[in-house]
């Protein structure tokens, strides 16, 4: 079970995108947290933000082609719901792992 600081910190990194932090928020918490529990839900939360980051840079220039805009729909909304599910599951006291990004940012990094 995790601790209610725990579940805040992790909540913080996660939705900071929510108050237009999106990479500076789990940026700022993996590096002032303590826990290691914390750290690498921050750590996997950052590395989630920069690629949605990155690949909304790369879909709004395909946009420009037409090929883009459904990509932005998908982006816009993948980005919206797989956060929330994130902090959901951790104040259940579950472990949360981003689909593709949180293999990498718990293997590589």
């Amino acid at each position: 079970m995790f601790t209610t600081e725990q579940k805040l910190l992790c909540g913080v990194a996660h939705l900071g995108w929510m108050a237009g932090f999106p990479i500076v928020a789990p940026l700022i918490v993996m590096l002032l947290a303590q826990d290691l529990f914390v750290k690498e839900q921050a750590k996997e939360a950052l590395v989630f933000q920069i690629g949605a980051s990155i690949l909304g840079v790369v879909f709004f220039i395909l946009s420009f082609v037409l090929i883009g805009i459904p990509l932005l729909i998908v982006l816009g909304i993948v980005s919206l719901i797989f956060p929330i599910m994130a902090v959901v599951k951790i104040c259940d006291g579950i472990d949360y792992s981003y689909p593709i990004t949180g293999s990498f940012a718990r293997k590589k990094l």
